[in-house]
């Protein structure tokens, strides 16, 4: 294994944050892991856990610190001890009342893990680990809530690790793989914060077009108003890609302009041939992903579909891309 690729793996994860750094620690640990589990916050929550491994006996909690918000390693330390300890609480069924810890049912557990199987060891997987003043306090956090809990679905003598961005690059391998699914994943967390500070002008045809499919789409203005905001904010991602494309590298920020020219040229021609245009916006985003994903989907495939519907209200706003209100008889 290279070096080099472990140190960038490393610097990677580091620099991810909230579901991207989730999302990332997933995707490696299920390429190692066979029975590796995701475990989704839907219906009624995760009940506290990321992931389970070893038929449940393993548990993974996953915590990407958000760079900004904590300006100094103490505040850091008490984030990650604050989350994981909260965590453990509801591994636990616990919660505090008048800071003394009682009972509190986590009804979701029996849920998700296996029947009749307690966790054995608890993962804790960070995006920083630049200090090991978190170890104590999450450890001690855990016999404590062993020791006052029923432990209906976690052993007494259950383990707990925390793992960091160096840990986890030295586990298991790095490959090329690897390092472009972060580098993409880098790439789409800049570009999605960039997307936030981004203000869409002259929005008026855009308007105007949205406005008119209310008329021309009788009864469904909830979903046109949904449609709305969606793509507004696709089109603020893809004019925060352009930013990022032309602030550091100019010649896929080339390449992108010419899909966009390929992207203008093949829905003008879809838009014209339709006696109902609008229902053709799903159509359209097709044709404008495929144009994408056919330059771009190695460095940021994980975002074709939102930079193809970006693309497409970049049109509807800028361009003659649209439909107009039938005639009056």
């Amino acid at each position: 294994m290279s070096d080099s690729l472990v140190f960038e793996y490393e610097q990677s994860l580091a620099a991810l944050s909230g579901d991207a750094f989730q999302d990332e620690v997933t995707a490696r640990l299920q390429a190692f892991i066979n029975d590796f589990q995701p475990v989704p916050a839907t219906p009624q929550g995760d009940a506290g856990l990321d992931a389970l491994s070893y038929r449940g006996k393993h548990a993974h909690c996953c915590y990407g610190l958000e760079h900004d918000k904590f300006k100094t390693n103490q505040k850091r330390e008490s984030a990650i001890i604050e989350k994981f300890k909260s965590d453990l609480r509801r591994i636990f069924e616990l919660e505090f009342d008048n800071k003394k810890l009682k009972h509190s049912d986590n009804p979701e557990m029996a849920t998700i893990l296996p029947k009749g199987q307690k966790i054995k060891h608890i993962q804790m997987l960070t995006n920083w680990f630049g200090s090991h003043r978190i170890l104590g306090p999450i450890t001690t956090a855990l016999v404590k809530y062993a020791a006052a809990s029923k432990c209906r679905y976690v052993e007494k003598t259950a383990s707990v690790v925390v793992l960091g961005p160096r840990e986890l690059a030295n586990r298991y391998a790095v490959d090329e793989v690897t390092i472009a699914r972060s580098r993409q994943r880098i790439l789409i967390e800049k570009v999605e914060e960039k997307a936030k500070s981004i203000t869409l002008t002259s929005t008026e045809k855009f308007d105007k077009k949205m406005d008119d499919l209310k008329d021309l789409v009788g009864g469904s203005e909830i979903a046109i108003n949904a449609l709305r905001k969606e793509l507004q904010l696709s089109w603020r991602k893809s004019l925060a890609l352009e930013q990022e494309l032309n602030d550091t590298l100019p010649n896929m920020h080339r390449e992108l302009e010419t899909n966009r020219s390929q992207i203008l040229t093949r829905v003008s021609m879809l838009m014209i041939a339709s006696d109902e245009p609008w229902k053709e916006l799903g159509h359209a985003t097709e044709i404008a992903s495929t144009i994408l994903r056919k330059t771009f989907d190695k460095q940021f495939g994980m975002m074709i579909e939102d930079l193809g519907s970006g693309e497409i209200a970049r049109l509807i706003g800028e361009c003659p891309v649209g439909w107009e209100k039938p005639n009056s008889i």
